[in-house]
């Protein structure tokens, strides 16, 4: 049994403020690393969960700066013809793929029709058939990046790394609509685990993304000066306009479906999309909530309004870009009690 090392996530540490000679938020670049060759100038990507990322998300966001993680349970023929629709329009968009046999297919249509980055995504990347299918991809695509996870261990975005992976993503469990670590038992508090994934990311000078669980503008902050070079989220963008499904009003009040893609609801609907990997029992194992979530407003509203919290989080720790908050932040390990210190914090919705 091991038991040492102290697990931290958001709400348990700020940023010590440093000194800093930035005048104004807009001397300072967003601009983050998704993979070695493509870079964005708004830090956070949104997660490849269905009630997230549509084909009008994809767009919305791609124009914005950012890019969309596209889903990957409707079968691989609509998969395709939804990613047609989205370069057709000029933007740039990264498909997921899961690591069963039947993924390779999937992965094939992606390429042949120009796809250059995949996500290989699971929800334990430290296993064997995930670096089988890494490797396996590398070999028969070369030139095509990969990103792959999820991983929460240094032990694990090696793995990955050395798989051949060109990116790693980080994050078992922290995310609002997740339950894994309940179901399960298993995680790592994600500013730990994002702190120690960093060793690998700088170990193989690759970029590295962090998944799950900020609920503001600070929380990306966090995550970025743990180490990340850039973000996914499916909570920061729930209940955009552009999200997918309709807008159900309850007494004059607008909201929209936010289900984590282990839910119940969704897990039926994958089996529903695409059954042919799938058995009956996989509805039954479920890993994550649904809910809903008051309508939000355009994703431009959204995107401008982290930006600028984001651009002033990097100015507290004299950070130019993220380069220089990797080297600048320093935190500082909080009491519960600063929660209610922090001005109603949870209350913030960016």
């Amino acid at each position: 049994m091991l038991l040492n090392n102290l697990g931290l996530t958001f709400n348990d540490v700020l940023l010590v403020p440093q000194y800093s000679n930035i005048n104004s938020r807009s001397e300072v670049s967003l601009k983050s690393q998704v993979t070695p060759k493509l870079s964005i100038n708004f830090p956070v990507t949104a997660a490849n969960m269905d009630t997230v990322v549509g084909v009008d998300m994809a767009i919305v966001l791609s124009k914005s700066g950012s890019i969309a993680f596209y889903p990957r349970f409707a079968t691989p023929e609509i998969q395709c013809q939804e990613i047609k629709q989205i370069l057709e329009a000029g933007c740039q968009v990264i498909p997921s793929v899961g690591i069963k046999d039947g993924e390779k297919l999937r992965a094939k249509m992606l390429i042949d029709m120009g796809i250059k980055i995949l996500l290989v995504d699971v929800a334990h990347g430290h296993q064997q058939s995930c670096l089988d299918f890494i490797k396996y991809l590398k070999i028969n695509y070369p030139d095509v990046e990969i990103i792959a996870g999820a991983v929460a261990t240094y032990e694990g975005a090696k793995a990955l790394y050395l798989a051949g992976a060109d990116t790693v993503k980080v994050g078992v469990g922290p995310g609002s609509a997740c339950t894994t670590r309940v179901v399960t038992g298993s995680g790592m508090p994600q500013i730990t685990a994002i702190i120690e994934c960093a060793k690998a990311s700088k170990e193989f000078n690759k970029p590295l993304l962090a998944d799950g669980g900020m609920k503001n503008s600070g929380d990306v902050v966090k995550a970025l000066a743990a180490g990340a070079t850039c973000t996914m989220s499916g909570n920061l963008f729930a209940g955009c306009l552009e999200t997918p499904g309709e807008i159900i009003d309850c007494s004059g009040t607008k909201f929209k479906f936010y289900n984590g893609s282990a839910s119940a609801t969704e897990k039926l609907h994958q089996y529903q999309k695409n059954s042919s990997d799938k058995t009956c029992e996989y509805v039954k194992h479920v890993e994550g909530l649904e809910r809903r979530v008051e309508c939000r407003g355009p994703v431009s509203e959204i995107v401008d309004a982290l930006s600028k919290g984001i651009a002033s989080g990097f100015s507290y720790s004299g950070a130019h870009n993220i380069s220089e908050l990797h080297q600048k932040s320093q935190f500082i390990q909080v009491t519960n009690s600063v929660i209610y210190e922090n001005n109603n914090r949870e209350s913030s919705k960016l």
